[in-house]
């Protein structure tokens, strides 16, 4: 065994051109430059000017209260362009985050002055809600937050996040307003956008 291993590496050794030859270039050997290829050529890539993706923009409708202003704080903090709808436009807050929001003028009741909050905005949420009559509870949990559903849907906005409230017995009938405002405005989430979001 050991004398057949000699003999192999021998033979080997004895003819490197062989060996060589025919591994890499075929029936070439080095001697014969003609058949060998030349090395290519790498060309450099030409820079390709790839545009940063815009972030997300983000509505949010009652952005200056409670529930409201810790979602802006919040959508900011993670890098998303943030947007709110206020009657008055830019409210009188003097908070570091309220600068870095921008203010639209417009009224929820008032359906027409929503289309253009809503230009290039991917996902609303909605945090409006309020107390009083029964009629104003409606008007303001319910009609206010559907017209924004409806103006959302219209402008294609992919998204839609409804803060709303759940229901308590016997505080759903003092407040009947209140809770059949939300759940129309639920009723009406659920029917113009198939991914809507409930939080309650």
């Amino acid at each position: 065994m050991r004398s057949s291993v000699a003999r192999l590496i021998r033979s080997s050794s004895a003819s490197p051109s062989r060996l060589s030859g025919n591994a890499f270039f075929g029936n070439a050997t080095p001697s014969d430059q003609r058949h060998i290829e030349k090395p290519f050529k790498v060309k450099e890539a030409e820079p390709v000017n790839v545009t940063k993706p815009s972030p997300h923009k983000l509505l949010v409708l009652g952005g200056s209260g409670f529930v409201g202003s810790h979602v802006c704080k919040e959508a900011l903090d993670k890098g998303l362009v943030v947007s709110s709808l206020n009657r008055s436009g830019k409210p009188s807050l003097n908070e570091p985050w309220a600068d870095k929001v921008i203010w639209n003028q417009g009224n929820l009741l008032e359906p027409a002055s929503l289309k253009d909050a809503m230009d290039n905005v991917s996902a609303v949420v909605s945090c409006v809600g309020g107390f009083g009559s029964n009629s104003f509870m409606y008007k303001i949990n319910g009609t206010a937050n559907i017209n924004a559903i409806r103006a959302a849907a219209e402008k294609g906005v992919k998204r839609f996040v409804y803060v709303s409230a759940a229901d308590f017995g016997l505080v759903n009938y003092l407040l009947q307003g209140y809770y059949e405002g939300k759940r129309a405005s639920e009723a009406e989430l659920l029917s113009k956008f198939t991914y809507g979001v409930l939080d309650s």
